[in-house]
């Protein structure tokens, strides 16, 4: 191997390990510091979010009694599906509001008021059924409802992660798997015999990152971490070239 050739290969080498370095400078962030940023990201745009963002956390920092183990990765997963929730109106700037009232509130009131129209038949085999006005504004409402929810998620989800130009983006869908795998958790009756395996720590972990690494990119905090890493490649290099010279 040609002298040139042997240098070469060192820089490489030296080059690969002074950015390793650096990678583990960033690495050795403690996750209380992380778990510290993003609370008071949170904090200072709603304390309730915070706060239910810490106790999703400290749950997670907690060893269950034996038996226990369903109910805390229930605990944590409602936890987070509230922040998911919360996040976009409280950190975007376009974020559309739920519906007031709600579409299940609707549905609620729907018994009382089919009960004060005892002639109507539903599911009377005709073409058209004439409805009471009352009772066609209320089904008009819930089906307005309805649709507006259907459409929030991505539409908040888009506000939040593209400021509302892209429903489309790669990002949403990984904000969507997050979503839907805290959803998919909350419910103890979902489970009732365990016969799914819960997730490990390390699989809710890694969905809580999507959420702090969008409340960390909204608030600047991200890209501030990336200018400290920038600024010491910079003296990194900087250095190597003093030595060359």
């Amino acid at each position: 191997m040609s002298g040139q050739s042997s240098a070469h290969d060192l820089a490489r080498r030296m080059e690969f390990q002074e950015v390793k370095f650096l990678a583990d400078l960033t690495d050795k962030e403690t996750d209380e510091k992380r778990t510290d940023r993003v609370f008071e990201a949170l904090e200072s745009r709603n304390e309730r979010l915070a706060g239910t963002y810490a106790a999703a956390i400290r749950e997670l920092g907690t060893t269950p009694r034996k038996g226990g183990e369903t109910a805390r990765v229930s605990i944590i997963c409602h936890c987070m599906r509230e922040v998911i929730g919360g996040i976009p109106s409280a950190m975007a700037v376009a974020a559309t509001r739920r519906p007031n009232p709600s579409s299940m509130s609707l549905v609620s009131g729907l018994p009382v008021l089919l009960e004060s129209h005892p002639e109507l038949d539903l599911r009377a085999e005709q073409a058209y059924i004439p409805l009471p006005s009352e009772v066609a504004l209320a089904l008009a409402r819930l089906v307005e409802a309805a649709a507006i929810e259907a459409n929030l998620n991505v539409a908040n989800a888009a506000a939040l992660l593209t400021d509302g130009i892209d429903t489309k983006h790669p990002l949403i869908k990984q904000w969507k798997t997050a979503q839907n795998f805290f959803l998919e958790w909350v419910h103890l009756d979902r489970n009732p015999d365990g016969a799914r395996k819960l997730p490990s720590d390390e699989a809710i972990r890694s969905q809580i990152r999507v959420v702090e690494d969008v409340v960390e990119v909204r608030s600047n905090l991200f890209f501030t971490n990336l200018d400290a890493v920038q600024d010491l490649l910079n003296m990194a290099n900087a250095t190597d070239g003093t030595n060359q010279a």
